[in-house]
């Protein structure tokens, strides 16, 4: 029997073939590498990013748990961390040089930025921020009111001070002529000391009766006096009206937390406007000097804030625009004064603390 044909060995490469191997294998080596460098760059270490430490008011704390995932997301070498401060302690807390202070601040009023300006230059610092403040959005003073107490208090729907004026002298519903089981009457609002919205209600409460008796008169009558706008619309929710009748709060988190109210009290409660009411501005400023964050990062969040993303989030979470539209309708129908200027303000304060 024949057999088959013997199969001879492979003979080795050659020296042309064995080189373009090597070669092979080194591009190959240089594109993984500069794969991996490319997913490093676009998605960096937890231990790579930088912190950027931001201060806010409570009117701000809901946008930013919006705000956070949606700039991080635009800048991934930054790490968004933010703190609620009270508009007075955001100026106290954050005028010293420490590096663990916030590197931008955004006080419910940039009139409190005028004060934190001026409170550095007489340290010896008139430059505090690296640029001016910039204007983020407005929002204005409203009432928020349980319905019955609203149809009571307001007949109409139109807020009035003297009909409020009216039920804080009284003290009880009953001598207004409401059921005796609504008990005393409770006006809700932040501790002017603490919070911009209690000096903003101050200064609309005493513009047609100013004077130490006028100021004595409302802080009587203030039911457990919040430190923060977001923390006393939230109590006046949950206790419900044996606990409140009336809360003077910012619109943007009247309307921000009206879906809330619904949802616990049938009807939700009212918003009623005072014409004139107050008209805030909220600006954002990076700081100079020591800070939790670098200026750039502090300008990237600002200019964040000012462009499409950021501006579309504070509209959803109740806020007007820089230039004042959007809001509720009950605010386009009534007068919208500035704020009254810092003297003004210190001067009630004193007066509020004079006050027995």
């Amino acid at each position: 029997m024949r057999l088959g044909k013997r199969l001879s060995a492979p003979s080795p490469p050659s020296r042309r073939e064995l080189t373009v191997l090597a070669i092979t294998r080194r591009r190959c080596l240089s594109l993984a590498i500069g794969a991996a460098a490319l997913v490093l760059a676009a998605a960096p270490l937890p231990g790579l990013r930088r912190p950027l430490l931001v201060a806010v008011g409570s009117e701000l704390e809901e946008p930013m748990r919006r705000l956070e995932p949606l700039f991080e997301r635009r800048h991934p070498r930054i790490d968004l961390r933010w703190q609620v401060q009270g508009a007075q302690d955001m100026v106290n807390r954050n005028l010293e040089g420490d590096p663990e202070r916030a590197r931008v601040l955004i006080p419910a009023n940039k009139d409190q930025l005028e004060a934190f300006a001026a409170a550095s230059d007489a340290q010896g610092d008139p430059r505090p921020f690296l640029e001016a403040p910039r204007p983020i959005a407005r929002t204005v003073m409203v009432a928020v009111v349980w319905p019955e107490r609203a149809e009571r208090l307001f007949p109409g729907g139109r807020f009035s001070w003297e009909a409020l004026r009216r039920a804080v002298a009284a003290g009880q519903w009953s001598a207004l002529g409401a059921p005796a089981a609504w008990g005393s009457f409770d006006l809700r609002t932040t501790d002017p000391l603490r919070s911009n919205s209690g000096q903003m209600l101050l200064a609309l409460w005493s513009l047609d009766q100013p004077g130490q008796a006028s100021v004595g008169a409302l802080k009587r009558a203030v039911y457990r006096p919040a430190r923060s706008t977001d923390i006393l619309l939230r109590e006046f929710i949950s206790a419900g009206p044996n606990d409140g009748d009336v809360a003077l709060v910012y619109e943007s988190t009247a309307l921000l937390r009206a879906a809330e109210a619904e949802q616990r009290r049938p009807g939700g409660y009212r918003l009623l406007v005072p014409d004139p009411t107050i008209e805030m501005t909220l600006a954002a400023a990076v700081l100079r000097g020591e800070g939790v964050g670098g200026g750039g990062e502090g300008k990237r969040f600002v200019a964040f804030l000012t462009g499409p993303e950021g501006q579309a989030v504070l509209r959803e979470s109740g806020f007007r625009a820089p230039n004042g539209s959007g809001g509720s309708a009950e605010g386009e129908r009534v007068r919208r004064l500035p704020s009254p200027g810092r003297a003004d303000v210190e001067e009630l304060l004193r007066q509020w603390q004079q006050a027995g």
